[in-house]
């Protein structure tokens, strides 16, 4: 079976993205998929973790400094096959930083790097 596992940022329409496109692809490869959400200073995302879950995911809500690094260690502990992230917005350079360190970090999972729609 295949685990897909998906990194949800901050902003919920791009979190709202992903989730279907992680719940997609768990559907077409009858697999689970989890939703990854970093926390940071004790700010949590909670309307991102509960559309996860009604969706169909299972949620983890973590706290991070390194999110790059606490996205790798979840990823990995979970077991996941294909690990789906959001595309950089260029405007924000500590998020293209973290997709970089996760692409070019070697791992034993697939990283998928999609766009917004």
């Amino acid at each position: 079976m295949i685990s897909i596992g998906v990194a949800l940022p901050e902003d919920p329409e791009v979190a709202h993205g992903l989730i279907e496109r992680a719940s997609t692809l768990a559907r077409r490869f009858n697999g689970r998929w989890v939703a990854f959400l970093i926390c940071k200073d004790g700010v949590s995302s909670l309307p991102q973790a509960e559309r996860a879950m009604q969706s169909g995911g299972t949620v983890f809500l973590c706290e991070g400094e390194d999110v790059a690094e606490t996205l790798l260690d979840l990823a990995a502990r979970e077991r996941v096959d294909i690990l789906v992230l959001g595309a950089p917005d260029r405007r924000r350079l500590l998020r293209r930083g973290t997709v970089e360190r996760v692409v070019t970090t070697p791992r034993n999972f697939d990283v998928m790097v999609v766009g917004q729609r």
